[in-house]
């Protein structure tokens, strides 16, 4: 280790902050950043178009394993499925390793801003969200390799916005393999997938559902909204035991706001079977999306043509969506925030912005959410 704390491996040791802090040799900053389930590796995403890979030793040394241009512009965002069944990195018999490229449609040949996996068991699905406001729902075309995706549902949830504008779309699947359990009481699929994609100041929830012959469909619940002029990121906490939904959302004005998403009902937990608890579906309001100024063109003006009153006869569950802030918790200096996650058992939550330190937040025995650690690197 040299005078400056640096090892052989370029990895600088600050235990007495607990941090550790690496060389990563991106040519640019470093946008992107992404641990696999394990903690034992490390991708990040940087200006300069590359992709680097890091594995994580059991001495707590960091060692670059790959690195290649994955994009032809700024890596934005980067994520590690879940996918225990699945081997994203295969290794070859000379040794080297070879990353399966996970090849998505270009639509209209706009750039993807944010986009989120998620996994249950032998099945995997990822959203994508474009800079213009295309969502898109996907699932592997061959499991097996995970080399080939389809489309199996696209919609404009805040109608198809156009260049000029900074709506800052993100997107949050819930991680768990049902969603919570008084949704479920309340008619909801307990194979629905749950989504939450935000723009600007406000959030909407959509549960995709897969009727009896066919593929998953999005259908818009409710709209959320928060004080705060722009939303920089949202995280739908995992956990399906707890009787509400819960989501966290950064925003731009210094606070972490904490929304309470219920599904009212008056069925007791264990007298009416989830299969015949089904009603008829909520009515989209997507149509009127879109206007005048920001009309969708070539694919996009199909896609917005579609109508949705298809799905709402398919005989897809009905369940009211009912919301409320329940936090609303500010960094000291009030900077902006920028990224919040929620640990994997949804207890405890993580923010961070401007100021490069780590806030830690849970919820005490009278259920108001407190900050139990500050931290950062000096």
């Amino acid at each position: 280790m040299d005078a400056n704390g640096f090892n052989q491996h370029g990895l600088r040791h600050n235990y007495e902050h607990g941090f550790r802090n690496f060389d990563h040799g991106a040519a640019d900053v470093v946008l992107a950043v992404a641990f696999n389930s394990s903690g034992t590796r490390i991708a990040l995403g940087s200006a300069d178009h590359k992709i680097r890979v890091y594995d994580v030793e059991e001495d707590e040394t960091s060692t670059l394993v790959d690195q290649w241009r994955g994009h032809d512009a700024e890596v934005m965002d980067a994520s590690f499925p879940d996918l225990p069944e699945f081997s994203i990195l295969r290794q070859l018999s000379q040794g080297q390793m070879d990353w399966i490229d996970l090849r998505t449609c270009i639509c209209n040949h706009v750039a993807y801003i944010s986009f989120d996996f998620k996994t249950i068991k032998h099945e995997v699905w990822l959203v994508l969200i474009t800079r213009d406001g295309l969502l898109s729902l996907l699932e592997p075309s061959e499991p097996e390799s995970l080399s080939v995706w389809k489309e199996i549902d696209t919609m404009y949830p805040f109608g198809q916005h156009s260049r000029g504008t900074e709506p800052r779309f993100t997107v949050s699947l819930h991680q768990s393999e049902r969603p919570c359990y008084n949704a479920v009481i309340a008619g909801l699929d307990p194979k629905a997938l749950s989504l939450a994609v935000s723009a600007m100041n406000l959030i909407k929830i959509f549960r995709a559902v897969k009727p009896d012959e066919g593929s998953y469909q999005f259908h818009e619940m409710v709209e959320l909204a928060t004080d705060a002029p722009m939303i920089n990121d949202i995280s739908w906490a995992p956990g399906c035991i707890r009787p509400c939904d819960l989501i966290a959302v950064a925003c731009d004005d210094g606070s972490v706001c904490i929304f309470e998403v219920n599904t009212p009902h008056t069925a007791e937990p264990l007298s009416v079977p989830v299969s015949e608890s089904r009603i008829p579906a909520v009515t989209s309001t997507r149509e009127n999306t879109t206007n005048s100024q920001n009309a969708p063109s070539g694919i996009g003006a199909g896609l917005a043509g579609v109508s949705r009153a298809a799905r709402d006869v398919a005989g897809i569950t009905k369940v009211s969506h009912e919301w409320k802030k329940v936090a609303v918790l500010s960094h000291s200096d009030n900077s902006a925030v920028w990224k919040v996650r929620w640990v994997h058992d949804g207890s405890a939550l993580a923010s961070t912005g401007d100021t490069g330190k780590l806030h830690l937040w849970k919820q005490n025995l009278a259920g108001q959410f407190i900050e139990f650690a500050e931290t950062g690197p000096e």
